[in-house]
């Protein structure tokens, strides 16, 4: 019934009425299968309610999107599906039954995490310090075996109580408590999908099992091999098999890979075939015959960076070169969209290339999982949103990150009523105190022009106002608080605002005066987008380059120590999971990979699981334009 080619694995897929698990490799076209399955329930079910579940936002935004290109769907058919993130189906629920106050946006709970972190002492990064805080929410004898975060989450829970609002742990574990005692019911679903079934944790798995309930049609997809997520406690081959024995579901392999030749496929399934707990597969390339992953070994004092940018300057030499940033140098050469990526287990092996790349005009963009979760970004946004719903979170946020104390933010809270939007407030404003503080008193005196504009007509028009303004306030403040040296690194004396953060304001800027409609509209539209066209080398985590790919992939850093990230004591379930690490990173190139080690350092385990210690080679001498991609 699918208009969609499929191989018969594919196909078996598609058509099965049973509980299936899709264990899909690397390539294995899984979106493919979704939309196709989702088109023949449609097309052959007398009632279908469609039920899928994601892991983003923007999967959910681009899968619905490409499902109504169908050809052949009514409107009336595509009312039948409902996809969207665990938190979102969760919220849509209990908005059911109005039991939803405020939701706390990323950055607005960064910003209480950060709060509770000052008033408890605590010496704990946000990312951890988050993820601490979900696991004690849903665990509490994890919480009561581990007093110092459990205090951490009471105090992080009045602060949210203070302000009324709620995240997205909150909502899932209200949603999950609610079913449990009968007091709401499962979205109602004739079939349930869910996708990146391997990412799941408990919480999620315990929504879905109320959905099973209902004994709908089931189909899981995922792979147990790119399951990297074990310290956001997600269950990985367990929760997959979990998930067969109590569905009884039949195991599909889609082990086609076609995405990259046969020489990458080839190491990366010797690399991950040395991991004991996973479903076993044959992986096969589609695309035939391609080189096997180059292996690199250089001295300590050879630059990885600059060998990459000899590369680059052969490869990229016939592509359009974008227009640099006012008052800067010429870039050196145009990349296209999704042609190379240079790739390290952590962020912190990535700084030097960056540093290489920006003294040498290389075009690129320093990637998380999203272009939009850089801090600087999250505070530009948080800013405009409380311009949007007449809310002070925001300006806190951003007079935070202009490092006005938490005690004077406080201060200034209270003698406005309780919000800080009340400065700005077009209608009633309270008049501000004197603070000393220059971005505050700008920050006020603009804000009020900014949500005059955005209260009355032309709101298109306004949109242009707040979105150069506040990237102004914000810009003022960094070139106070940044610099570089003759060399281009960050002068630390001065601050920890770095240069790069101008360049990503500014190009953030210049999407949204680009993009049409209200300030709301262009910010969820350029959000969507999420830099993914933005032709740029891609410098990112492997952690972070999972669901993507290119034509050209860089691994640097890789040996002993780095590569896997884990002490020789580790337990195997820490290695195991450092394997598939490795593994996706290799599985992101199409047509080359290339593999930097130290002659200085141990060699990695993985390039010997891998078989590719015997395809190493080293440079005779530093001359860069040595090496060449095969």
């Amino acid at each position: 019934m699918s208009v969609i080619r499929l191989n018969e694995a594919q196909q078996v897929a598609v058509e099965s009425d049973d509980p299936i698990l899709c264990c899909a490799c690397p390539g294995s076209g899984k979106t493919r299968v979704l939309i196709a399955k989702v088109r023949h329930i449609l097309k052959t079910h007398p009632d279908p309610r469609i039920v899928m579940t994601t892991f983003s936002r923007d999967a959910a935004d681009e899968m619905l999107d490409r499902i109504k290109r169908e050809k052949g769907l009514s409107r009336e058919q595509l009312d039948r599906l409902t996809i969207g993130t665990f938190h979102s189906l969760a919220l849509r629920q209990l908005k059911d039954v109005g039991k939803v106050g405020k939701i706390l946006s990323d950055i607005e709970s960064r910003h209480l995490i950060n709060r509770a972190l000052h008033d408890t002492g605590l010496e704990v990064s946000i990312e951890d310090a988050d993820a601490e805080i979900a696991r004690c929410k849903a665990d509490k004898e994890y919480a009561a075996a581990n007093p110092d975060m459990a205090r951490l989450t009471s105090v992080y829970r009045r602060h949210q109580l203070a302000m009324g609002g709620q995240d997205f742990t909150d909502l899932l574990l209200l949603a999950n408590d609610m079913m449990a005692s009968k007091k709401i019911k499962p979205i109602r679903a004739t079939h349930l999908m869910a996708d990146e079934f391997q990412d799941i944790d408990q919480m999620q798995y315990d929504w879905l099992m109320y959905h099973i309930a209902q004994n709908p049609g089931l189909c899981a997809v995922g792979d147990d091999d790119q399951s990297i997520y074990g310290f956001r406690r997600s269950l990985g081959y367990k929760g997959m098999m979990d998930f067969v024995a109590a569905t009884g579901a039949t195991i599909i392999t889609l082990d086609t890979n076609y995405r990259s030749t046969e020489g990458i496929v080839s190491a990366a399934s010797k690399l991950i075939a040395y991991n004991a707990d996973r479903v076993q597969k044959q992986i096969k390339a589609a695309r035939g015959h391609g080189p096997r992953p180059t292996v690199i070994g250089l001295s300590k004092e050879d630059s990885q960076a600059m060998r990459i940018v000899h590369v680059l300057d052969k490869l990229c030499a016939t592509n359009e070169v974008p227009e640099p940033l006012p008052n800067r140098e010429p870039y050196r050469f145009g990349v296209k969209s999704g042609q190379v990526a240079v790739l390290a287990r952590t962020n912190a092996h990535l700084h030097a290339v960056e540093t290489v790349f920006r003294n040498s005009r290389v075009p690129y963009l320093r990637t998380g999982r999203s272009f939009w979760d850089a801090p600087v970004l999250q505070v530009y946004v948080a800013i405009l949103e409380s311009l949007i719903r007449h809310d002070g979170m925001g300006l806190e946020i951003g007079l935070r990150w202009a490092r006005m104390t938490d005690a004077n933010i406080r201060q200034l809270n209270e003698l406005a009523g309780g919000s800080l939007w009340r400065y700005i407030d077009p209608i009633d404003p309270v008049p501000p105190p004197a603070t000393g503080s220059a971005e505050f008193d700008i920050l006020v005196r603009l804000g009020r022009g900014w949500a005059t504009k955005l209260t009355g007509r032309g709101a298109e028009q306004a949109a242009e106002g707040p979105i150069y303004g506040v990237a102004a306030w914000m810009s003022r403040v960094m070139t106070k608080t940044c610099a570089e040296d003759e060399d281009g690194n960050p002068i630390q004396e001065k601050g920890r605002r770095e240069i790069k953060d101008l360049d990503r304001l500014e190009a953030a800027r210049d999407s949204l005066a680009d993009a049409k409609g209200s300030l709301s509209t262009r910010i969820r539209r350029v959000q969507e987008n999420d830099g993914k066209e933005i032709p740029r080398v891609v410098l990112s985590t492997f952690h972070a380059s999972k669901g993507l790919e290119w034509d050209h992939v860089f691994l640097i850093d890789v040996y002993g120590g780095s590569v896997p990230k884990a002490s020789e004591a580790c337990e195997d379930a820490e290695l195991a999971e450092e394997r598939r690490v490795f593994y996706v990173a290799m599985t992101r190139a199409r047509d080359s990979l290339t593999i930097f080690t130290r002659q200085d350092m141990p060699m990695s385990e993985f390039l010997v699981d891998a078989e590719l210690t015997g395809n190493a080679t080293t440079p005779k001498n530093n001359n860069q334009e040595e090496l060449d991609l095969q």
